[in-house]
C-alpha cells in the first residue's frame, strides 16, 4: 500500500491574533503563551467545507490525472459538514469526474484520517479497491466563535487529499507500513469534552484540560503501539507529523517519545488547529525531510475521544 501523492489547501483568509485580542479583551500574547499560535486561516464568504475539499483534491489530481480513471473509492474526513447528505466526498466525485468511485464521509473527529488510512487499507486487503482518494476538510470557523474566550482561538479551516494506491508504483511517495486506531469514548471525560451539536452553541470545548491531558496520552500510545508493533525505535523516525491542536501537546508528545525538535513537524503557530485535515497538512508541508528510506509516523488524536498513527517510509 502506498501513498502516492499529498496536497493541501488552506484559504487564504490570515486571522491573527491581535484581532482575536479585540474580540476577547485578551492580550494578544496570551494565545500563543496557551497554544503556540500565532494565525489561523478561515474560509471566505462563498468556501466551505465541501468547496475546501475540491480545491484539494483538484490540486492533488491535477498532478495525476491519469488517476481520475482509475480511482474507485473516495474517503472523505469532517466534522463540520457543510452538507450532510451532499458530504464532501461527494461533492468531489462530482467536481473531479471520479464517475468509477464508491464515495462516503467518516469521522472520528480529529483522528479521522487514521481511520479511512484503515479503512483503505481493509479495501486493499480485501482485493474490493486499487486506487484510494482520501480527502480530510474542516470548516471550523462556521461553527466556532471568536469572542469564546476558552477555544474560539484555536480553530482554522483546511483541506489535504492523499492519493492510495494498492500495488507499487514508481512516481510514490510513501509506503504505508501499518496503521492503527483506537476509540476512546470510555476514558476522561470522553463524548462530553467537546462538543458540536445541532441547535447547541456551535464548536465548543468546555474541558480543555482534559482534551490536553488525553491527547498527549492517546497521541503518545498510538505512536509507542505501531512503533512497538513494527520493531521500530522513536530514534529511527526522521518525522513526526502529529496532529495539531495545541503547540504543549506535541511538546509534551516529543518529550514521551524521546523526540528531538528536529524530528517534529509543527504547523499550528500559523494554521491553528484545522481538524481532520491537519496532520496531512503537516506531513505535506514537511515531507522533504524524508530522504528515501526514512521513517515518519503520522498521529492523531480526536475529541470524543479517539486516536491513531500511521507508520510511513519514504521511497
Amino acid at each position: 500500500m502506498q501513498i502516492l501523492d499529498i496536497a493541501s489547501f488552506l484559504p487564504s483568509v490570515v486571522v491573527d491574533n491581535q484581532q482575536l485580542g479585540r474580540l476577547t479583551g485578551l492580550a494578544a500574547g496570551y494565545f500563543q503563551q496557551r497554544t503556540g499560535i500565532l494565525e489561523r486561516r478561515r474560509a471566505a464568504d462563498g468556501e466551505n467545507t465541501n468547496t475546501l475539499a475540491v480545491r484539494a483534491a483538484t490540486a492533488l489530481l491535477a498532478r495525476h490525472p491519469q488517476a481520475v480513471a482509475a480511482i474507485d473509492l473516495i474517503i472523505g474526513c469532517s466534522y463540520t459538514s457543510w452538507d450532510l447528505i451532499g458530504t464532501i466526498a461527494h461533492a468531489v466525485q462530482r467536481a473531479c469526474g471520479l464517475v468509477r468511485a464508491r464515495a462516503f464521509t467518516l469521522s472520528s473527529a480529529c483522528s479521522s484520517v487514521s481511520n479511512a488510512l484503515e479503512v483503505c487499507a481493509a479495501f486493499f486487503d480485501a482485493g474490493r479497491s486499487q486506487q484510494v482518494l482520501v480527502v480530510a476538510a474542516d470548516h471550523n470557523s462556521l461553527y466556532s466563535d471568536d469572542t469564546d474566550r476558552q477555544s474560539g482561538h484555536l480553530w482554522g479551516d483546511g483541506a489535504a487529499a492523499l492519493l492510495l494506491t494498492r500495488t507499487a508504483a514508481p512516481s510514490a511517495q510513501f509506503e504505508l507500513l501499518d496503521v492503527w486506531t483506537a476509540g476512546l469514548g470510555h476514558v476522561g471525560l470522553g463524548p462530553a469534552a467537546v462538543g458540536l451539536m445541532p441547535r447547541g452553541a456551535g464548536l465548543v470545548m468546555p474541558h480543555g484540560r482534559d482534551v490536553f491531558v488525553q491527547a498527549v496520552e492517546g497521541m503518545t500510545v498510538a505512536a509507542q503501539t505501531v512503533l512497538e508493533r513494527n520493531g521500530v525505535r522513536a530514534a529511527d523516525l526522521r518525522l513526526l507529523a502529529p496532529h495539531q491542536a495545541n503547540q504543549r501537546i506535541l511538546d509534551q508528545v516529543a518529550k514521551r517519545l524521546g523526540l528531538g525538535p528536529t524530528q517534529v513537524a509543527s504547523t499550528i503557530a500559523r494554521y491553528g488547529n484545522t481538524g481532520c485535515a491537519s496532520a496531512v497538512i503537516t506531513l505535506a508541508e514537511h515531507q522533504a525531510q524524508c530522504a528515501a528510506g526514512e521513517l515518519a509516523l503520522l498521529v492523531t488524536f480526536g475529541g470524543g475521544y479517539s486516536s491513531g498513527a500511521a507508520l510511513l517510509r519514504r521511497l
